[in-house]
């Protein structure tokens, strides 16, 4: 009986530590058909911008920029949020927002004109600021005390270069131009 009696005590414990291990989030694909901003209601790229939240209750958040995100967790807090996802800007593979490294320049073109880009690790995030010759680096965590605002110059350049009846065409009263606007990017290395 005292074997049998260890054999479920042992089986219990496996079991309590088994259900309290940490939830894992996954990010969702991007279907540039459906996905809309959350924040601006813009078309969501599957692009190296894309950005997404996926909250405790399994709803995924898609952002068209990480500026956006920024926006939404100002207003919303991350109290709801199990995992937030950027995109490398080299590999668009998904990467934990605090793993990510990034890189800031207010002249580097990003779809809601925040000019920050994202890194799968510091060395890549280092060799893109060197190869550019401007950017400043910061990690995911001094990504809260970044000043977020929109380049002014590169919002008005998407919204003069937004001509009526693109596919795509958005209101422009707050700078968000349309899918078609010009890039102009840095150099980009491989």
């Amino acid at each position: 009986m005292k074997k049998f009696t260890l054999s479920l005590s042992i089986v219990m414990i496996i079991l309590v530590l088994s259900a309290c291990g940490a939830k894992k989030y996954e990010p969702q694909a991007i279907n540039e058909a459906t996905d809309k901003c959350a924040v601006c209601n813009m078309q969501v790229k599957d692009d190296q911008f894309a950005t997404q939240a996926v909250l405790k209750d399994g709803k995924s958040l898609k952002f068209d920029d990480i500026g956006c995100y920024n926006e939404w967790k100002s207003k919303n807090g991350t109290e709801q949020v199990g995992a937030t996802f950027v995109r490398d800007y080299h590999t668009k593979e998904w990467i934990e927002l605090e793993k990510a490294y990034y890189v800031y320049d207010k002249s580097f073109k990003s779809p809601m004109a925040y000019g920050i880009y994202s890194f799968k690790d510091k060395a890549t995030a280092e060799k893109f600021i060197s190869e550019n010759g401007k950017g400043k680096l910061m990690t995911g965590s001094e990504l809260g005390s970044h000043t977020w605002e929109r380049n002014k110059d590169k919002m008005k350049h998407m919204k003069d270069s937004h001509k009526p009846g693109d596919e795509g065409k958005q209101d422009m009263k707050d700078g968000h131009g349309g899918s078609e606007a010009k890039k102009e990017e840095p150099k980009v290395a491989h």
